[in-house]
Formats: C-alpha cells, sequence, structure tokens
C-alpha cells in the first residue's frame, strides 16, 4: 500500500511538474526585451520632430505553433507623463494608452512603435523616456505575465505598477487618441524592414442621425 502511494503521489507529481512546465512555456511566447523612448523625425517634414517609443519583443514559438509564428499578439503601452508645476498650481501627471494588435510574430526580435505627435512634444518639453511607462502583451487574448523589462525603474514595485494602472485606467481615458500607433502617422513607410503586420479593424458606418418629428 505504502508503494502505491508513493508511486501515485510520483505521478502526481511529474504531471503538475510538466503543467506548470506548460504554463511557463506558454507565458514565454513573446516577452518584452526593451522599450526606447528618442525623438524621431519623418522623413516627409524633419523640422517636426516626434517622440518615438520602440517596444522591442523576444517571441519564442512553441514546437505546436502554426507556421513556427506566434499569433494576435496585442501591444498594449501606457505612459504617465509629469508636467512642471506652475506658480500657485500642484503638478500634474496625464495618462495615455494606446494598443496594437500584430497578426503573427516570427521566432526572434520583433519591434512596434508609437509616437506621440510634435504638438504634444513641444507643450510638454519632453525629448527622452517620460518617469512612468508600462506595457501588457497578450497572446490570443490571453494575458502574459510582465517581464521586468516592461516597465520603468520607478515602476520597479509591485505595488508602485498596481497605483500606476489604477491612476492611468481612470485618466488615460480623456487622451484617447494623443498617443497613436505606428500605421496612423507619417512613420508608417519608415521601416520597411523591420515593420509587423497589424490587424486593422476599421470602425463600421452609423446610421444617419435623425432628428426627432
Amino acid at each position: 500500500m505504502l508503494l502505491l502511494r508513493s508511486k501515485v503521489l510520483g505521478w502526481f507529481l511529474l504531471t503538475l511538474g510538466l503543467a506548470w512546465s506548460h504554463v511557463l512555456c506558454r507565458a514565454a511566447e513573446v516577452e518584452v526585451a526593451a522599450v526606447r523612448f528618442a525623438p524621431a523625425r519623418p522623413s516627409t517634414n524633419p523640422s517636426a520632430p516626434w517622440l518615438e517609443a520602440t517596444v522591442a519583443i523576444n517571441v519564442v514559438p512553441p514546437p505546436d505553433a502554426h507556421g513556427r509564428m506566434v499569433s494576435r499578439v496585442r501591444v498594449q503601452l501606457w505612459v504617465g507623463v509629469e508636467s512642471p508645476a506652475l506658480t500657485g498650481s500642484p503638478a500634474r501627471t496625464d495618462y495615455y494608452r494606446a494598443e496594437v494588435e500584430c497578426l503573427a510574430l516570427p521566432s526572434g526580435r520583433s519591434e512596434v512603435r508609437f509616437y506621440f505627435p510634435p504638438e504634444w512634444v513641444k507643450r510638454d518639453q519632453l525629448q527622452g523616456a517620460p518617469r512612468n511607462w508600462a506595457v501588457e502583451l497578450a497572446v490570443a487574448g490571453r494575458a502574459v505575465p510582465p517581464a521586468r523589462a516592461a516597465s520603468a525603474t520607478a515602476l520597479g514595485e509591485a505595488a508602485s505598477r498596481r497605483a500606476f494602472f489604477v491612476a492611468a485606467l481612470a485618466g488615460a481615458p480623456a487622451n484617447d487618441g494623443c498617443l497613436q500607433p505606428q500605421y496612423l502617422t507619417p512613420f508608417a513607410q519608415e521601416y520597411p524592414r523591420n515593420t509587423v503586420t497589424f490587424v486593422r479593424r476599421e470602425p463600421s458606418f452609423a446610421s444617419p442621425a435623425r432628428a426627432s418629428p
């Protein structure tokens, strides 16, 4: 009886180990490797600098992945920009968000880019990385655990990250559309050899509004 129990326990531990290995493998399909913020000037108008945020992603498709690619990868960038305090007014933080869905990413390194327009850059006088930012990834609607490189140094602690997202979820909707994906900017064709294909869902036309009789 003791031998039988030992065998059952051994099989249980082996099965549990395989299950966790599967989860960890699945979680490692995509991972944020680095995030870079830098001024960028489009070739169509080099006098107006934008702020470019490049999200570098390591991609490791599982052995059973179709075409050895990871499909439907969603990339969300959240940014908190601190504005200098004016005389008699407290400093404030404005929050922004943008997301894209990549059709499929091949094994290796892929890059996804977002941009703040030149008016925003000039207004807030931001030339480099903001203090607070974070990236979230998902594969086919399944959230991916964040890697260390997926958030700013200031958000290294779990509590700081949670507080950032609470504030960003409340404040970012008011600024939707300010932070833009690459395909909506003059940089859409700037990186022909290093730009992924995005899933584009154009809004359908709404029925004309009719005045009440």
